[in-house]
């Protein structure tokens, strides 16, 4: 009999911590789960943002194009037939053109309920004139008592002498919003009955949600979600919310446009907490029959089919996320520790034209674009993020990818979450946008520089002929004549700088020739020795024989011009050295622009070439971006670091 009851409480007792493991592996492999999810809804997430700006920026394309046919003729010959026309030929509601003083030269309706510009758009328009500088505005009205959606595009002509004003229906540009907002992105994946919630949470207060929920608490006000918003991992917790217990998962999260917050998910454990509460009563029933044998196997059985709804519960689990997984457009995969595949969409399968991923080696598969498994597991890091170039059978594609470090209870390596997006639509589209921007503020460059320098230029030019007629001194005639001459050619050649540099921003064609870039230098020197002497600035010279460079002439003068000002506004009025040097490198043209300034932090040295970027009170942002688009015309290369010398040195390329 002893044995017997032994026998039955060993049983009882293997029984009990056999469920107990099952409970949690169960919750094990929920929290699993949750991770892979709150990982792809982060990356949607900074996707949907993404596509915001987007459709921003093809809004403000089409309409830009539209501008530019009104742009290309004259003021006084646009009428409202020509306007009415173009309305129609683009779908518009109506189009307005205003000279510089608001007066309204030409308009026409062609569609909407609207029959004039509410006072907003006027007053918008006004901004523009008194601030020329921005370009254009695109503002978006949605009108809910007349059911119309408008766009307000107001464009500032390039030549200054006209304001356009284009109205259109936006009802296609509201749709396209709705389906790509990240609010949106969250009420559809949170529309599964097992999850809760949705939250992004930011120390100001909720930033979106899923449901409206009252009594959040701040996140200062939560130690566990001040915990993680510090941390560099995804945490979780069972908690309660509304009398629901539920498991979050809580993962920090930013972008660009967004605040640095929490993305929080809530799991229902209504299923998981249904078959626990049946486990516990099960044990109870059992420890009434401890002294008969046949409870043994009453026990095995009704374990056995818990366990099976167990795994039921787990596939209804899987099944969820496996449908999020392979409907995302985003690849994900999850290594476990050995580095075996346990979880792949169809997205992360076509990415590399493969399949069958799941269950095979990590190192075996993939490890050729994205690091080996053995590296990742001895990484300081838990998320590594990186874009790569893959290109397979003449194919290229750039690809974001984002590994997470999944760490066990005892902050053990325990494999890792994979996040990968092809962003090469995106990245082509960031290009072509960004050189027709840049085009575009040549020409309003271009503009301005035309309008501020020719008049003082023709005053220069008057006043040096008139020295050269009028004037004669007694002594050192011969250099007075020389300086007067060179004073109206320098002159001539500033106005020709500044036609080119028009001609430049519309694309004209360049004419280079072979040019002798050390004797180009010596006479740049010459031009500015008495200005250098003036500022205390010794310049010296190693110029190599037979370095020639096809090029303009005067456009690799204004190089020149460029780099000596910024040196000399580094130097700042002190006594300093200016080094201009010259190197023929496997038949490649170098020259070395190098002063003993403050020098340029290496963190801020790509931003330099960029139109606009200043640190100077005084600075415009226009010299060394207009070296860098002169040398790039001509198929050179520029690049700035640190001098020997002490300041910053400039070294271009002539290819």
């Amino acid at each position: 009999m002893t044995v017997l009851v032994s026998l039955t409480v060993a049983v009882f007792f293997l029984t009990y911590f056999s469920i107990k493991e099952s409970r949690s592996d169960s919750l094990k492999l929920l929290v699993i789960q949750g991770e892979a999810f709150i990982e792809s809804l982060s990356s949607a997430a900074k996707n949907a943002i993404s596509s915001e700006e987007f459709y921003n920026r093809l809004a403000h394309k089409r309409y830009n194009e539209i501008s530019i046919e009104l742009e290309q003729r004259e003021l006084d010959k646009i009428t409202n037939d020509d306007l009415y026309r173009l309305c129609l030929l683009h779908n518009l509601f109506s189009v307005h053109i205003f000279d510089v003083d608001s007066t309204l030269k030409a308009s026409s309706f062609a569609r909407g309920s609207q029959l004039k510009l509410p006072d907003f758009v006027i007053a918008e328009m006004q901004y523009l004139l008194s601030n020329p500088e921005e370009n254009y505005l695109l503002l978006l009205d949605d009108d809910s008592q007349s059911g119309e959606a408008r766009h307000y595009y107001i464009k500032m002509s390039n030549k200054m002498d006209r304001v356009i004003v284009i109205v259109a229906d936006a009802h296609y540009f509201l749709d396209a919003l709705e389906q790509t907002q990240i609010g949106y992105l969250a009420r559809q994946m949170a529309s599964d009955r097992s999850i809760v919630f949705i939250i992004y949470q930011a120390k100001d207060g909720i930033v979106f949600s899923s449901l409206d929920i009252d009594g959040i608490l701040s996140i200062e006000s939560d130690t566990f979600l001040s915990e993680a918003l510090e941390s560099e991992k995804i945490m979780h917790r069972i908690t309660t919310m509304d009398d629901i217990e539920l498991l979050e998962i809580v993962r920090p999260f930013s972008t660009s446009d967004y605040p640095f917050g929490l993305l929080r998910i809530g799991l229902s454990l209504d299923a998981y907490n249904s078959i626990s509460r049946r486990f516990d009563i099960q044990m109870i029933i059992f420890s009434g029959g401890l002294l008969l044998l046949f409870i043994v196997s009453v026990v095995y059985l009704s374990s056995r089919k818990k366990r099976k709804k167990i795994s039921a519960q787990y596939d209804k689990y899987k099944s969820i996320s496996d449908k999020i997984f392979n409907e995302m457009k985003t690849g994900v995969a999850a290594v476990d520790r050995e580095g075996n595949i346990i979880v792949v969409n169809s997205a992360f399968e076509d990415i590399f034209h493969t399949d069958r991923l799941s269950g095979e080696k990590w190192d075996e598969t993939i490890s050729e674009l994205i690091p080996s498994f053995p590296s990742l597991q001895k990484a300081k890091t838990r998320l590594i993020e990186e874009e790569i170039l893959y290109r397979k059978n003449n194919e290229s594609k750039v690809l974001l990818v984002v590994l997470s470090s999944l760490a066990s209870q005892s902050d053990k390596h325990d494999g890792f979450v994979v996040v990968i997006n092809d962003i090469t639509m995106l990245r082509e589209l960031e290009q072509k946008t960004a050189r027709k921007e840049r085009l575009s503020e040549m020409g309003d460059l271009a503009a301005g520089v035309a309008h501020e320098i020719r008049n003082p230029l023709n005053t220069i030019s008057i006043a040096s002929q008139r020295l050269a007629v009028e004037f004669t001194p007694n002594e050192n005639e011969k250099e007075f004549r020389e300086f007067t001459n060179q004073i109206r050619n320098e002159t001539k050649r500033l106005n020709d700088i500044i036609t080119r540099f028009l001609a430049l921003a519309r694309g004209e064609s360049k004419k280079n020739q072979r040019i002798d870039l050390n004797q180009l230098i010596s006479q740049f020197i010459l031009l500015i020795k008495a200005e250098a002497d003036d500022l205390n600035i010794n310049i010296k010279t190693e110029l190599s024989e037979g370095v020639y460079i096809t090029a303009e002439q005067d456009k690799i003068k204004q190089v020149l011009s460029n780099l000596f000002n910024n040196a000399k506004e580094a130097i700042n009025n002190k006594p300093g050295e200016i080094k201009i040097s010259t190197q023929n490198k496997d038949n490649v043209s170098i020259l070395i622009f190098e002063d003993n300034g403050p020098g340029i932090p290496s963190e801020i040295q790509e931003k330099v070439f960029t139109p606009y970027y200043t640190t100077k009170e005084a600075g415009t942002g226009l010299g060394l971006p207009t070296v860098y688009r002169i040398i790039t015309d001509f198929g050179g290369e520029i690049k700035v670091e640190k001098s020997s010398i002490g300041g910053a040195m400039f070294t271009v390329r002539f290819l």
